[in-house]
């Protein structure tokens, strides 16, 4: 099994989709460093915490477009002809589905990790040893895996009922961060970066979470991980 998901990770990475969507994200993750986070979010440094959360948070949109790309490629007609052909030689359905599952998201951590790296990379740069690495894990975790595990199921929910719609649940993705909602709804978590540490008493505060963002992150993780086993049980 670990050369399908090999072989599923490879056919993902080295598509145009992800050299594309990816060059794309770092182009447009180069641009918000040099305009926004240079400048400081919310009266804070440009090397905060929260300024570099912020700074993963509006790349979000584009990256979970491109985890359902991801997704798609997996879901479309011929992915789901070649996946009659592997399960009917070494595989059972739920464990290839699982598998493509994983390969998708282990190529969206990917882009992910880049666009991280690019930040860091792009702060130590200017600031050196003034910025505060150890502490962007949490940021990026509270950014990251509530949208990775949350598109990740319920795109495959969406793509396993017809492929097509997981472009209309690319606009809802990408126009997610757009509408006001919610704290525990806000599943890019910009408005925790951009306007929670003005409610702060101090100026640039040290990074903390409200309640509500942790409980909302939580039930993203729970919903995504409950379409998931859904899916993976329907096989």
């Amino acid at each position: 099994m670990n050369k399908v998901f090999y072989y599923e990770l490879r056919r993902t990475v080295c598509s145009r989709f992800f050299v594309g969507l990816t060059a794309i994200m770092l182009w447009y993750g180069r641009q918000i460093l040099s305009t926004s986070t240079i400048l400081g979010v919310a009266h804070t440094a440009p090397f905060s915490p929260w300024s570099f959360g912020s700074y993963l948070a509006s790349l979000m949109p584009l990256l979970n477009v491109s985890l359902l790309f991801f997704l798609w490629n997996q879901c479309n007609h011929k992915a789901r002809q070649v996946e009659a052909l592997v399960i009917t030689s070494s595989a059972h359905p739920w464990q290839y589905l699982l598998i493509k599952c994983c390969a998708a998201g282990a190529a969206w951590l990917i882009s992910a990790l880049l666009a991280a790296a690019l930040g860091v990379g792009f702060l130590l740069n200017l600031f050196g040893p003034a910025v505060p690495v150890a502490q962007f894990s949490v940021p990026a975790a509270l950014v990251l895996l509530p949208s990775l595990v949350f598109v990740l199921g319920t795109g495959l929910l969406v793509g396993r009922m017809h492929s097509g719609l997981l472009f209309v649940m690319m606009a809802v993705v990408f126009g997610w961060g757009s509408v006001p909602v919610p704290t525990a709804a806000e599943l890019y978590r910009q408005d925790l970066f951009t306007r929670y540490p003005l409610t702060l008493p101090n100026l640039d505060p040290a990074f903390t979470v409200p309640p509500e963002a942790v409980i909302g992150s939580c039930l993203f993780i729970l919903a995504g991980a409950a379409a998931l086993a859904f899916c993976v049980h329907r096989e």
